[in-house]
């Protein structure tokens, strides 16, 4: 039992820990503080695939990035997939189908002339505002006329995931590189839709302001008591 005045501590904010709880505190809790292995979710084992795909994909020549391709690097990486990770048959081949379906739209869309700037890199800096280090894996950054522009391939998204990539790729990218993307596009694989946005200077103190409260929820131990069951996700232990 967590005592009153108990805090979470955190080190390092990385994105993938920011997802998790934004998608359900409890089970975060479990998983990364407590370190109390959880069965793997359909979502994770499926981002994996997805990660793969795209990382292999980006590196082939010009001339081998066809949909062919894409549907060979999905039927070999889809193999290990377990169908009684999913909620159903239904659901693995749905999922199946449609990932296949939006990776092969979104990655043959256009031919990628040049390497990536950054494919599937990870990075680590100090954030003074956040009195904390920020850590964040770029999916891709591409090469645009006046900066680059970074891609981000997710299974599903909403508007709140949305708003943490927003945040966390502004703040990012100006303080390690000391310029803001072009433009930010988050690829939901699930549904086929592509958010994009151009983001300003206001993004950056916005995000600094978002990071911090997104930090003092995390460190509350009161977001991690299941009170209620119908609050929080199927998946929760």
């Amino acid at each position: 039992m967590m005592g009153k005045e108990y805090r979470v501590s955190i080190a390092t904010l990385t994105d993938y820990h920011l997802q998790d709880f934004i998608r359900c505190p409890y089970q975060f809790y479990v998983y990364h503080i407590e370190k109390i292995s959880t069965q793997e979710n359909w979502r994770k084992m499926v981002q994996l695939v997805v990660n793969q795909v795209v990382s292999r994909y980006y590196k082939l020549p010009p001339v081998s990035q066809t949909t062919k391709k894409v549907m060979e690097l999905i039927d070999e990486h889809w193999r290990v997939m377990d169908v009684r990770h999913f909620e159903s048959k239904i659901h693995y081949y749905t999922a199946l189908a449609k990932i296949t379906d939006h990776l092969i739209q979104s990655l043959t869309s256009g031919k990628n002339e040049y390497p990536p700037l950054f494919l599937y890199e990870k990075f680590h800096m100090n954030i003074d505002e956040l009195g904390t280090d920020l850590s964040l894996t770029l999916d891709v950054a591409e090469w645009s006329t006046n900066s680059f522009i970074i891609k981000k391939y997710l299974i599903d998204i909403n508007e709140e995931m949305n708003v943490l990539f927003i945040h966390m790729i502004s703040v990012f990218c100006q303080k390690a590189f000391g310029r803001l993307p072009e433009r930010i596009e988050i690829i939901s694989l699930m549904d086929g839709e592509m958010n994009k946005y151009i983001p300003t200077m206001n993004d950056v103190s916005d995000g600094l302001e978002y990071l911090n409260i997104i930090k003092n929820r995390i460190q509350d131990p009161k977001n991690y008591l299941k009170t209620d069951c119908l609050t929080v996700c199927n998946s929760c232990s």
